[in-house]
């Protein structure tokens, strides 16, 4: 299927229509799904990172739309991710699926291009000519390159807020044996497990930290394919800015791993490819640190100084006056 063909009622591509039907979203989901099946296949992923500069942007700026214009299910979305995630891992021994499919088709020779590309799809877009700032203004300005991204999850957490009450989480990276594969085999993130039936299934909590997981696994396997540690802490510092490691420390890592282990696994992930680059790890483990504050000045009233007004009258002698009149 080309890229061209993915029309709509109307004349206008399905993926960049401001407002679609019903019938609409039903053809996008049933679009977005044929794109993951093809991603199983070999000729199918040669297909898709053909046009992937034609099919990657549009897909990302349905995903990160303020407006919320784009896909309403999170399985949709999520699927997005999956397409995104499959262009950066070589060849790996486990089953091909969804989730790391693109990233597996590429060779070592292909990982810095791919993951380049990938990432360069998903930093904001760059301001136009007349909302670019002074000169002397840019300069002071610090890049934030990835904070539509960031904020696509931060988002998405906001609206299952609920279940990040587990204040006392500490997530700890696995102990790493010795490995004689290369970084980015030992860190790429494996594919999420299924979860057999239970209650908490099926739910949009559960739906919404699988996709939230999904967004962490994409971040893992793009860290993991640069080649060098200098490279790979240049995009830690990069997605820090941004916020990522604020929302991971101090938003996801709160869930409760017994029924969210999707995102304690993608942050244990993080955790140990960062601790093998000497990359700081604490704030994600256990969270920001509390703001410091002076001993016992929590709750203490404030005082009122009043000015004092001097006569330069001496008050012992005044005082001794006025008890012999009384």
């Amino acid at each position: 299927m080309e890229v061209s063909q993915l029309k709509a009622s109307s004349s206008r591509p399905l993926l960049i229509r401001e407002c679609r039907e019903e019938h609409e979203d039903l053809l996008l989901h049933e679009v977005l799904l044929c794109l993951k099946g093809l991603s199983t296949t070999q000729p199918g992923l040669d297909k898709i990172l053909e046009v992937e500069t034609t099919l990657f942007p549009p897909l990302l700026t349905a995903l990160f739309n303020e407006d919320k214009k784009g896909p309403s299910e999170f399985s949709d979305r999520k699927t997005i991710v999956d397409l995104l995630c499959t262009s950066a891992q070589p060849p790996a021994t486990q089953r091909l699926t969804t989730v790391d499919a693109h990233l597996i088709a590429a060779v070592p020779s292909e990982l810095v291009v791919r993951a380049t590309s990938i990432l360069a799809h998903l930093r904001d877009p760059g301001a136009s000519d007349d909302d670019k700032p002074l000169d002397f203004i840019r300069h002071m300005h610090q890049s934030r390159p990835y904070t539509h991204w960031c904020r696509e999850i931060t988002n998405v957490a906001k609206e299952v807020f609920w279940i990040f009450m587990h204040h006392s989480n500490i997530i700890t990276a696995p102990s790493i044996d010795e490995d004689s594969r290369p970084y980015h085999r030992r860190h790429f993130p494996p594919p999420q497990a299924p979860v057999p039936a239970a209650p908490h299934v099926g739910g949009v909590e559960y739906d919404a930290t699988r996709y939230m997981a999904a967004h962490l696994d994409l971040m893992n396997g793009l860290i993991s394919s640069l080649p060098t540690r200098s490279a790979r802490n240049t995009l830690r510092a990069e997605l820090e800015i941004s916020g990522f490691e604020r929302l991971m420390g101090g938003k996801l890592r709160l869930c409760r791993e017994k029924y969210y282990a999707v995102i304690h696994d993608a942050i244990r992930t993080w955790l140990a490819a960062a601790a093998e680059d000497g990359w700081p790890t604490a704030d994600v483990s256990r969270g920001p640190p509390l703001p410091v504050t002076t001993p016992g000045a929590a709750g203490a009233a404030p005082k009122l100084e009043l000015p004092k007004l001097d006569l330069g009258v001496d008050q012992g002698a005044q005082d001794k006056q006025d008890d012999a009149w009384l």
